[in-house]
């Protein structure tokens, strides 16, 4: 949800807006010494999810080629839109939010999980991110539906609002199922899927031995060992500029995931003014703040991922409290007129410190 005025493309059975967000928010390049000999490599890209995902693999185990790894690539990518698209209308998510039953509803162990990861960060966040916040999502124009000519009225941004709240939603582990105390609850899971699709890949790929690699669907990223020059992965974190690409740090990463949450690729304008992707669902409305992105470095994909959408809608103030907090490798970068200023949490201050004693070369 990051691009200005994203064209409209045929139905994607993905993620659609909610992925194409994060195209450009991290560049995904191994910035490392060229004159070194590098090591065998698998490098391979794609469309998926409104977006494309990449994949580095470095020094690959015997039997695991290009040839042999992409079918493989197309169909993990594939399950994961089938469970939790809502451009699909097949697609398990799209069938719940379609079921207006409030009893319990039988889903897959895969969607659960995602799911219960959102009602986590719903929790600590204090409902400032909120899964149930589709209602708004289509409302705004950064769903799967047409952007209207015009802008939410508050009696329809009200009516939206009516519909969302995290505590309408419950989950049960066993046997899996979710009850919606609303019949008409619409359940986005949007801020959470590229980090699950990097994970399910990473999990396959480590799974066949794979010791080096680094998985990327738009701006989430995974990477593990080290890069065919035998270096950590070198991620370059963007300036949150909406009409060029220029880079803010560079960061080198192993055995870690790493997403970005921009407000800057992904918005409209309407009589001057922008509204961004981001929507604050205690307001309705997109958030206006200082706030250009946000960067989580932690374990697991699809938590940092989320974690970097509800520190950016929780803004400049809240935010980074929250990732002090809370232990939270977090880096912020804040608009100042013309120039950027960058707060990092005392967890993401180290991977800034290391690359300043270790520069990479280009």
């Amino acid at each position: 949800m990051r691009f200005h005025h994203p064209p409209r493309r045929n139905p994607d059975p993905g993620l659609g807006l909610a992925a194409q967000a994060a195209l450009g928010i991290i560049w995904l390049v191994a910035l490392s010494g060229c004159a070194e000999r590098a090591d065998p490599m698998i490098d391979l890209s794609g469309p998926t999810m409104g977006t494309y995902y990449s994949v580095k693999i470095a020094r690959p185990p015997v039997g695991l080629s290009a040839e042999t790894l992409e079918p493989e690539l197309t169909r993990i990518l594939a399950e994961v839109s089938a469970e939790i698209s809502t451009y699909d209308p097949n697609s398990e998510l799209s069938r719940l939010n379609a079921n207006p039953s409030t009893d319990w509803i039988p889903v897959s162990e895969h969607l659960l999980t995602v799911m219960a990861e959102g009602q986590r960060l719903a929790d600590l966040t204090n409902g400032v991110y909120d899964v149930t916040i589709g209602p708004l999502v289509n409302l705004w124009g950064f769903g799967p539906e047409p952007r209207s000519d015009h802008l939410p009225t508050e009696a329809e941004i009200q009516a939206a609002r009516e519909r969302i709240g995290y505590q309408k939603l419950e989950l049960r582990d066993a046997p899996p199922a979710v009850r919606k105390a609303r019949g008409d609850l619409y359940i986005d899971l949007s801020s959470l899927g590229e980090g699950y699709g990097v994970d399910r890949i990473a999990e396959w790929l480590e799974s066949r031995g794979v010791t080096d690699y680094m998985v990327a669907i738009a701006g989430t990223i995974r990477a593990k060992g080290f890069n065919a020059k035998g270096q950590p992965w070198a991620i370059a974190i963007e300036q949150p500029l909406p009409e060029r690409r220029a880079v803010h740090r560079v960061i080198a990463v192993s055995d870690r995931a790493i997403s970005t949450s921009g407000d800057y690729r992904n918005f409209f304008e309407k009589d001057g003014k922008r509204y961004s992707h981001e929507i604050d669902p205690m307001t309705g409305t997109p958030v206006d703040r200082q706030l250009g992105s946000v960067t989580v470095i932690g374990d697991v994909g699809m938590i940092v991922d989320g974690l970097a959408t509800a520190l950016m809608v929780l803004g400049e103030k809240r935010g980074p409290a929250l990732a002090e907090i809370q232990g939270i490798a977090a880096y912020f970068i804040l608009r100042e007129g013309e120039t950027f200023r960058g707060i990092a949490s005392s967890a993401f201050q180290t991977y800034l410190d290391a690359a300043a004693a270790t520069p990479t070369e280009h």
